[in-house]
């Protein structure tokens, strides 16, 4: 069974995609990640939260997706 159309006009869903278009969405998908993750520091310096704690939750579940993947498939 097919996974959702990532986007409205889509035509493919991510498992249709060649090898090459998944790894340029995957590239793509990592780069938005890092940018909201640093927004989301920002956001918590701005509120007084303590950054630290938020970049450590955020590197946690990083590692998790990380050691999630790199079990065979």
């Amino acid at each position: 069974m097919p996974g959702p159309r990532r986007h409205k006009d889509d035509t493919k869903t991510f498992t249709e995609l060649t090898f090459g278009e998944q790894a340029r969405s995957i590239n793509a998908h990592i780069v938005q990640l890092q940018q909201s993750i640093r927004a989301h520091l920002k956001r918590a310096e701005s509120e007084g939260r303590d950054a630290g704690r938020v970049r450590d939750k955020c590197t946690n579940q990083l590692r998790r997706l990380l050691d999630r993947v790199s079990k065979p498939v």
